[in-house]
């Protein structure tokens, strides 16, 4: 009897990385119109002070949070800019924030 367990493993294989593929281009797609959302909203001003605060999110994070490795950092750069957004009554979404950067 032959064993089938490689070529099961290779189409395994191949389907997740489909899967991840379509996953990914999913993403660029959502980013591409949050971009463009977040443009068509927002004025020059509004944006300058969008980048202004994710830089600052970010480097907060890297900061602070030196220990903590991806998701979690990212995180905790979305809460700080969705904060100090929300201070100065601007309210956007994660997908919004991404946007920024």
């Amino acid at each position: 009897m032959v064993n089938a367990q490689p070529y099961i493993d290779t189409i395994v294989n191949a389907l997740f990385e489909l899967v991840a593929i379509v996953i990914i281009g999913a993403i660029n797609v959502i980013k591409v119109k949050a971009r463009a959302y977040y443009k068509a909203k927002t004025t020059t001003e509004d944006r300058d002070k969008l980048h202004k605060i994710g830089a600052e999110a970010f480097a907060w994070a890297e900061t602070i949070y030196k220990t903590y490795k991806g998701d979690r950092k990212l995180s905790e750069a979305y809460t700080y800019a969705s904060d100090k957004l929300a201070a100065l009554g601007i309210s956007v979404t994660g997908d919004e924030i991404r946007a920024i950067h």
